[in-house]
Parts: C-alpha cells; structure tokens; sequence
C-alpha cells in the first residue's frame, strides 16, 4: 500500500512539471533538481550526525523524483516557514516537505496528490494536566509558518504562543521550562517523544482549525511572479 502512494505522488509530480515544460526543460538541462526539504524535522528529514546528510521520509521522495527524471538531486535545507519563498525566489525547484494544504497557499503555489494524512498533538511534560482547556491560558510553543501554529492562535486565544524556527528548538523550550505545551504533527511528536525517554507524552489535540492534514508535494504556479 505503501508503494502505491509513493508511486501516485511522483506521478503527479511529473505531470504537473510536464505542463511546465520549459522549467522541465531547464532541469534536465542542469542534469540537476533543487529540492527543498527539511533538515531538523524528523522523520521527514534532518542531518544524520553520522554522514552529516539530510535523510528521512521526504528525502526519499526527493531521490526517486530525480532518479526518475534521469537528474541528480541537490538538497536545500529549509524550514517551514522558508518553504514557499524558497520556491519563490528560484532557489528550489519543488519542495518535498510535508505541508499542509489550504486555500491560500494555493493561490501561489501547485499541490500534488497526498502522500500523508497526520492530526496535530500536545507534547508536555510527564505529570502535566490532561484535559485540553487546562492549556487555554498557558505558555505554548508551535513551529513558525505551520497551521498548527494558526490553529493554536484561533483555539486558544488567551494562549501565549511562542514561535520557534523548528521542533528542535520548541522541544528546548519545553525541557528547559519556558513553554508548558509544544504542538506540532503527531507523527512528529511521536519521534520527538520516543527520542526523548521519559521526558514527555502525548496529548491528544483535536485540531480546531481542519479536520484533515493532507501532507503533499508541490510546485510553484507557472503563472504566478516570483
């Protein structure tokens, strides 16, 4: 099952680079694919501290895109909230790192089929309040540029949200006291959480703002200005 979702997302993903010919065109020129991707967001791709190279879920995607299109591939580490400008500025081709779909990104910006569905979770530290609405008021810490960041802001107005470039740094945060909560993908917490023995646990969140996070790869809009 697996394979079939993968195989459906480079798909997608070579048909909408096929109705921009001229940028295919470019690439296969270079014989190289600028991916941007994520280098401190695991499991989709951080820095293997034994080969110092980006790996994870995406990556993978990322090389059997290029392999299938015959080119090889240059990793662009990002963040979240560097992905669409990134894109933007030509400094990316496509960007494969998970992200949610939502009306204004695409306005500037081409999804391809869904290759990840998650939900949003509370990570806090162990012994802490169980109920959600215990953290309406309290000090929480989400990723810049993410929904889970604006979801929080609209679920919890009274909530003091503290932003922070990745998960590594919000983790920080919660370990050393200055956040009470940090939410993010549970597919995310999970392996933050798993690497972080005895240090937290997972808070269920029900995800105010969406229903559903279809994780997808995309492309900038051949129409849009950069």
């Amino acid at each position: 099952m697996q394979k079939q979702k993968i195989a459906l997302a480079l798909g997608m993903l070579v048909l909408a680079a096929q109705a921009q010919a001229d940028q295919l065109a470019d690439i296969k020129a270079a014989g190289v694919v600028k991916v941007a991707t994520f280098d401190a967001n695991p499991p989709f791709g951080s820095v293997d501290p034994k080969t110092h190279k980006i790996v994870g879920y995406d990556v993978d995607f990322a090389e059997a895109l290029a392999k299938s299109l015959g080119v090889k591939l240059e990793l662009v580490a990002t963040n979240p909230a560097n992905r669409i400008p990134l894109l933007q500025s030509g400094k990316a081709d496509l960007i494969v790192a998970d992200i949610t779909i939502t009306p204004e990104r695409a306005q500037v910006i081409d999804f391809s089929t869904p290759y990840f569905v998650t939900g949003q979770q509370f990570l806090v530290p162990a012994k802490s309040p169980d109920k959600l609405d215990d953290y309406s008021k309290a000090r929480i810490g989400a990723v810049k540029g993410t929904t889970g960041e604006q979801a929080l802001h609209q679920r919890f107005p009274q909530s003091r949200v503290l932003s922070y470039d990745d998960i590594p740094l919000a983790l920080t945060a919660l370990r050393n006291g200055n956040v009470q909560a940090i939410t993010q993908d549970s597919t995310i917490l999970g392996r933050t959480a798993g690497g972080s023995a005895g240090q937290g646990k997972l808070q269920n969140h029900p995800r105010p703002a969406e229903q559903r996070r279809d994780w997808r790869r995309r492309e900038e809009r051949a129409n849009r200005p950069c």
